[in-house]
């Protein structure tokens, strides 16, 4: 039997993980030149930054675009796991289950910008946006993991 609690931690990593999707998917389907104008802003704001803190470096355009893949899926990853884990499910099947569905939605994210127009479809980023899924999914099953060594179920 669930309690109320557990029932409002999985309705909200759920509502957090298809939010995510949606964010994902919505930034697909925009046409390259409003994608374009999307990266030249963070690329401006993350280089002001830089500067302001005296870091001599200026990132490309394309840096910033394949950053963008890597931290949205990061964030994806993380939120799947805790998905996942919130149905107490084994902590080894979050290592294949939340990798494979990242991979399932990297596959849906760059066929949408296949029809997006001025977009194509790169299996590079496929396997970048895999990259973040994965790189979360090991995080944050390592920190889970950890912390039931000790026996405190923080993560859980």
């Amino acid at each position: 039997m669930t309690s109320k609690k557990q029932v409002a931690k999985r309705a909200l990593f759920s509502f957090i993980t298809l939010f995510m999707i949606a964010f994902i998917f919505a930034n697909s389907a925009i046409d390259a030149d409003s994608s374009s104008q999307s990266s030249t802003s963070v690329m401006d704001m993350l280089n002001g930054f830089l500067k302001l803190c005296h870091i001599n470096i200026t990132l490309s355009e394309h840096f910033v675009r394949k950053l963008a893949h890597f931290v949205e899926y990061f964030v994806l990853g993380a939120s799947m796991f805790f998905t996942v884990r919130s149905f107490n499910l084994r902590k080894t099947y979050c290592v294949f289950a939340v990798p494979l569905m990242g991979f399932v939605v990297a596959s849906i994210d760059e066929t949408i910008q296949y029809f997006s127009v001025g977009r194509s479809c790169q299996f590079s980023d496929v396997m970048l946006d895999f990259v973040g899924v994965v790189v979360a999914a090991f995080i944050f099953s390592a920190l889970s993991y950890m912390f039931s060594k000790n026996d405190r179920r923080v993560l859980k």
